[in-house]
């Protein structure tokens, strides 16, 4: 018996890699319920000093960070990731370096947009119930597309080709 596989056996354990590479990525996916919630918390969040003064802004905004971290919790650890219905966690040598470049250089734009704007007065955007408005288009988003969203940016995460590098 010959250590060295046959081009017929090598091709198979090949595929068999791509297919159980794609198995884990798609198995990454959170239950649909994660997306309602955070898109009824990002709505109630931004709506809320709209609807109860701005007094209200400090609390909500802590409410909003307690609910990020508990998640980040909760998805580092096991019971806590079945929780939210994620099966597998990928390895960071699975994920694109390129993706994950672009999604720090995105994250990074967004923190800089989001403090320049609390800080930077806004007196032409005089525009009564905005912050429902933005809610409501962000936390319904989030509810309608988050799956297809979620299923979109881990196929930009697995990057291009197979784990092989062949073909």
């Amino acid at each position: 018996m010959s250590d060295r596989p046959t081009a017929d056996e090598a091709a198979r354990a090949l595929d068999d890699v791509d297919r159980r590479r794609s198995q884990t990525f798609d198995s990454v996916g959170e239950s649909r319920w994660v997306g309602v919630v955070f898109g009824v918390a990002i709505f109630l969040f931004l709506a809320a000093p709209d609807f109860f003064g701005q007094g209200v802004t400090v609390w909500t905004s802590w409410a909003f960070t307690a609910i990020v971290v508990l998640y980040s919790v909760m998805l580092r650890s096991r019971r806590g990731a079945a929780v939210l219905g994620r099966r597998t966690r990928l390895r960071r040598q699975e994920v694109s370096p390129r993706f994950a470049l672009y999604h720090r250089v995105v994250i990074a734009a967004v923190l800089v947009v989001g403090l320049v704007s609390l800080f930077v007065p806004h007196p032409h955007l005089a525009v009564p119930y905005l912050r429902t408005i933005v809610g409501a288009l962000l936390g319904g988003a989030l509810i309608v597309f988050g799956p297809s969203l979620q299923t979109g940016l881990l196929s930009l995460a697995r990057g291009g080709g197979n784990a092989h590098g062949s073909r």
